[in-house]
């Protein structure tokens, strides 16, 4: 094979270097075994649950603890009766157990990665993961191992796959398919994995195994047949890194204050508990964004106020009471398919009825009530917790929108004073919308009244601004939340947050660069939320400036 670079999307820092060995395909697609029944497909899903729970329990006792939780809740995803349903529909078309398998795990995957949402997106990956282990039980296949140390080259890499390699032979990671938020790259940062994602021109046909390469994690390139100097130039830059990661590590705690005396606060955006503890151990100053939905997947109904506030507890208990936690609430509809909410279909979801709208249809009180038990359960929690609560409701455009959500929060004071949890009902709550529609940007200071805070989505209001679908790769040039349309409505932002006296901080992906970061505290923006990953980084580049 010619010396060459093959680019993808940086997934996890660092660097390796080393041979490449490829997944084999058998493993992501077992080989079809002709006789089996869907009721030993039923009993291999079964299987895969308890070899998952063992997976989570073995991660945990290790101190690995968001390892553990991905396993665990992949054992929910095995014993889910929606997936053991989607299999028997299958196996009526005449597929057996194997084929029914991986049909009805690809079913369930094509909802899932259907959503706007990278982050839910992602955990279609998950359902094939489980659907694929319960085949290989049925099939009788195995997995290969390398046998030494190498950068595993796959079109994707299942979590439970990798949790069946020696963690001393997986050096680094490169994936045809995948994203930034995919288990498989959570697994990957929380091993200090090198990795990257969506490397389009990657081949995983066999053809790289042993080719010694260099993965660049940051850079988000394999390097194939490097030569003596690109070697020289890898381990400079593994040294470097380590010094850079030690040195930002050293500056954790301290307050990130600007030249002219500004405060910046650095918020974390998270989906779990385990999220939060990430958040915690770089000095977060908070969670500016709580994806609520990570509550609603992968089940047949939506999980009641009791479940919801065991969640958050959990969150809140992590953080500790001074920390402040951003609850979004549901941020579905349009494309983004949860199969029990019975949504109609749109022809341009992105348009349609998304976030807080569907709290308003006058015909649907199951989903106005869906997001009250969302309130209930986050005021309820951060009462027994003495925590710093913040509410806020996603694609908001008009001041009818921030009316009503100020009423369902005092309807939802009102009913859990009627229960008699009056903790819960009096206890305090920052109350604020994201603005991700360019009209709402241009009238914050008209729907400020009642509100304590804004939070700008700078992906969605990029998407909006400049009539660039935000999942599709061939208007990249135009996802540019740094474009000079966008940065005017991030001023117009910040001047009407400050005329109608709220704070304004962004939770979208421009907040977690330190180029995106100077950009918002030079138009005055001093909230910013981002992957816990990126804080470190953004602190030490703030401090600096």
């Amino acid at each position: 094979v010619a010396a060459g670079v093959r680019e993808g999307v940086p997934g996890s820092p660092g660097s390796a270097v080393g041979p490449i060995w490829t997944l084999p395909a058998s493993v992501l697609a077992p080989v079809e075994r002709s006789g089996a029944t869907v009721d030993e497909a039923i009993a291999a899903l079964a299987t895969a649950a308890a070899q998952l729970t063992e997976l989570a329990a073995t991660r945990s006792a290790a101190g690995a603890g968001e390892e553990g939780e991905i396993f665990s809740m992949q054992s929910a995803m095995a014993q889910d009766p929606a997936l053991a349903t989607a299999v028997r529909e299958a196996a009526k078309g005449g597929a057996d157990g194997v084929a029914a398998l991986i049909a009805a795990g690809e079913a369930q995957a094509a909802l899932l990665a259907s959503l706007p949402d990278e982050y839910l997106a992602a955990r279609a990956a998950d359902i094939r993961d489980v659907a694929s282990r319960a085949a290989r039980i049925l099939a009788g296949t195995t997995i290969p191992l390398p046998g030494r140390p190498v950068i595993l080259v796959a079109d994707d890499l299942p979590p439970s796959v990798s949790a069946e390699i020696p963690r001393e032979h997986l050096i680094g990671i490169a994936l045809r398919a995948g994203s930034r938020t995919a288990h498989a790259v959570i697994l990957a940062r929380a091993a200090g994995i090198p990795c990257i994602v969506a490397a389009r021109d990657l081949e995983v046909d066999g053809s790289l195994d042993g080719v010694e390469a260099i993965l660049d994690g940051a850079a988000g390139t394999l390097k194939l047949a490097p030569s003596s100097g690109d070697l020289a130039s890898v381990t400079a830059a593994q040294q470097k890194g380590a010094a850079d990661s030690a040195r930002r590590a050293g500056l954790r705690g301290r307050p990130v204050v600007l030249s002219g005396g500004s405060r910046v606060h650095l918020y974390a955006n998270i989906g779990s508990a385990e999220d939060a503890a990430r958040a915690v151990a770089v000095g977060a100053d908070g969670v500016g964004l709580l994806r609520s939905e990570f509550l609603l997947l992968d089940r047949e109904a939506p999980p009641d106020e009791r479940e919801q506030t065991r969640a958050f507890t959990k969150i809140f208990e992590v953080l500790g009471s001074g920390l402040p936690l951003t609850l979004r609430l549901a941020d579905i509809g349009g494309d983004k398919e949860i199969p029990y909410l019975r949504l109609p279909h749109e022809a341009n979801p992105f348009l349609g009825v998304r976030g807080y709208r569907l709290a308003m249809i006058k015909d649907r009180p199951d989903l106005r009530a869906l997001f009250a038990s969302q309130v209930g359960a986050a005021l309820r929690a951060a009462a027994a917790t003495s925590g710093v609560l913040r509410i806020m409701a996603p694609m908001i455009s008009v001041r009818a929108e921030v009316d009503d959500l100020l009423a369902l929060v005092a309807a939802v004071r009102a009913d859990l004073t009627g229960r008699g949890e009056t903790d819960a009902a009096a206890y305090p709550a920052a109350i604020g919308i994201m603005i991700e529609v360019p009209a709402a940007a241009l009238t914050v200071a008209d729907l400020a009244t009642g509100l304590d805070f804004v939070s700008i989505g700078t992906n969605d209001l990029t998407q909006y601004a400049m009539a660039a679908d935000r999942i599709n790769p061939a208007l990249v040039a135009l996802q540019d939340a740094a474009a000079p349309g966008v940065v005017a409505l991030l001023r117009a932002v910040a001047e009407g947050a400050a005329k109608g006296g709220v704070e304004v901080g962004v939770c979208g992906e421009l907040a977690g660069t330190v180029s995106g970061a100077k950009l918002l505290t030079g138009i005055g923006i001093y909230e910013l939320s981002m992957d816990p990953a990126a804080i470190d980084e953004v602190r030490e580049g703030l401090l600096g400036a």
